[in-house]
């Protein structure tokens, strides 16, 4: 009876444990959600912030800094109390909506944590996806995600060292593709985070001539001129001409490789707090671009475009305030993702196999 009295305690005892163990596994799953999708109320990711679906005969490209992935940053304002944190479903909501065949990315600094969110937001899509093994100073590593459905993978991403003179600096991270699609295209896509800052202009140009040099190169070697240029170029500007003056220099150098610059049809592609007093306004700046050199003579099938606040806003300044904070700007990047599409076919026969 003893016997029997005490087996039933310890099986009550176990079951208590194992409910308990099973009440606090879903309490944390809830708080988890609750941390990981915490940010300001609004306005976060809306339709209106992200591009209307592509058609079926083209490849869409983003090209996106996400801002040291995953962020958490105290308050950086006392009075303000703003803190710019990674929003894990604001930042899945926008890799969704932007729907990339292929997405170049800069600032992945938690290599391991990314790709399960990536896997979560695409739900439709098998996405593929590499990353450069430097990351400079800040362990701030570039990224090549790819439709594996899509897209084929013709040579594993290679860090392209030529663009980093000292340690600290990121280097360019490249990869070829070819189209699935019958008669699609093949090309290379290279992602670049230049040296930021109007004191590293010359840092700056340094590395748009090493990736020249680079890219001659690498079309040489594989025989294929189509190349995709993209990322981060921190464009702010030169000494004496200012961002016009880099932009000039930038596209004189890579205009030697073939490339050229594809406009930003809505202006900017960033913001940042500008050179007075934190005051909640944030200005608009262009620090990101895409080149595009051979593809025979087409142009983009839609040009670039900068979403969520660049878009929202129409580049003019973002005046952010406690109760009136711009969500995407704090919960996700201070950069806009930047999209265009290209023609998926080869109608002139101007690629050459690998």
């Amino acid at each position: 009876m003893k016997l029997t009295l005490v087996a039933r305690k310890s099986q009550t005892f176990v079951v208590s444990v194992v409910v308990a163990i099973l009440l606090i596994s879903a309490l944390a799953l809830v708080l988890r959600g609750q941390l990981r999708c915490s940010g300001f109320a609004g306005p976060a990711v809306t339709e209106a912030d992200l591009p209307p679906a592509a058609a079926d005969d083209v490849l869409r490209i983003v090209s996106w800094n996400v801002r040291n992935f995953p962020l958490d940053e105290r308050p950086q304002d006392a009075e303000l109390g703003y803190s710019r944190r990674t929003n894990i479903c604001d930042l899945e909501a926008v890799l969704a909506g932007l729907d990339g065949d292929l997405l170049g990315l800069q600032e992945v600094n938690d290599t391991r944590r990314f790709p399960p969110i990536l896997k979560r937001a695409v739900q439709d899509r098998q996405m593929g996806v590499r990353f450069s093994a430097g990351g400079g100073r800040f362990g701030q590593h570039l990224a090549i995600a790819w439709d594996v459905n899509a897209l084929e993978l013709l040579s594993e991403p290679v860090d392209v060292a030529a663009t980093i003179f000292e340690d600290g600096m990121r280097p360019a991270f490249a990869a070829r593709f070819r189209s699935r699609r019958s008669g699609g295209i093949d090309f290379t896509v290279i992602v670049v985070h230049y040296e930021s800052g109007p004191r590293n202009f010359g840092e700056r140009r340094r590395q748009n001539r090493a990736l020249a040099e680079w890219i001659d190169g690498w079309v040489e070697e594989t025989g294929d001129p189509d190349v995709i240029l993209l990322g981060d170029f921190n464009t702010t500007g030169s000494p004496r001409g200012g961002l016009e003056g880099e932009l000039q220099s930038m596209d004189a150098i890579l205009g030697e490789a073939g490339l050229r610059r594809l406009p930003n049809e809505t202006g900017c592609s960033s913001y940042w707090e500008g050179g007075g007093d934190r005051d909640g306004v944030q200005e608009a700046s262009l620090l990101d671009h895409v080149f595009l050199g051979g593809f025979g003579t087409d142009e983009p099938v839609a040009p670039v475009h900068a979403w969520l606040h660049c878009a929202r806003l129409e580049c003019a300044d973002l005046i952010s305030r406690p109760g009136a904070e711009d969500g995407t700007f704090w919960d996700v990047s201070d950069h806009c993702p930047l999209t265009f599409e290209i023609r998926d076919a080869d109608l002139e026969g101007q690629n050459s196999e690998f």
